[in-house]
């Protein structure tokens, strides 16, 4: 494990994904065994609710998951009964989504249990640290989200978006 715990200190990145993970981890079975719902299938549930008629294109942006595998988790919500679908009136081509109130009821169970997890996790750190820590992962979040991809793109041009490469005839 000395390679890991060398990779932990030299990368932020590989750091923070470890720490969610092990935040995440141990708490899940916990969530399904009182509310038959992964963590993830949670997360989508509580970005429905929170924007009733969100539409699937900006739902699968949210989740940071790929698109597939929010469609997986829509659809086991979908046939739980806990979110419906409804065409949108605008375009029929697309469906907005809202949360049922099987989903609001389940919700509200659950988020309880989230707060006290995400207490029990920040319980290490002081007050005046949690603070700062918030207040730090908004920054840095939000310049994630803006500014960080046109920076990199400046910075390593072959890091933009994908090029669609032509197929070659043979």
């Amino acid at each position: 494990m000395e390679s890991e715990g060398t990779m932990l200190r030299q990368s932020f990145t590989y750091q923070l994904a470890s720490i969610a993970e092990d935040a995440v981890r141990p708490p899940a079975r916990l969530f399904e065994l009182r509310f038959g719902l992964n963590v993830h299938d949670l997360r989508v549930l509580r970005l429905i609710d929170d924007q009733p008629g969100v539409t699937f294109t900006s739902l699968a942006k949210q989740t940071k998951f790929e698109r597939s595998a929010t469609s997986r988790i829509l659809s086991r919500l979908i046939k739980a009964k806990l979110v419906r679908r409804e065409i949108d009136e605008d375009d029929a081509r697309h469906f907005r989504l809202f949360v049922t109130e099987a989903g609001v009821a389940l919700r509200s169970k659950a988020d309880p249990l989230s707060l006290e997890m995400e207490a029990l996790i920040l319980s290490a750190l002081t007050e005046g640290e949690r603070s700062e820590f918030r207040r730090m992962l908004d920054k840095l979040s939000g310049w994630l989200a803006t500014e960080f991809p046109e920076q990199l793109a400046r910075r390593y041009p072959d890091a933009a978006a994908p090029v669609r490469r032509k197929r070659q005839q043979g």
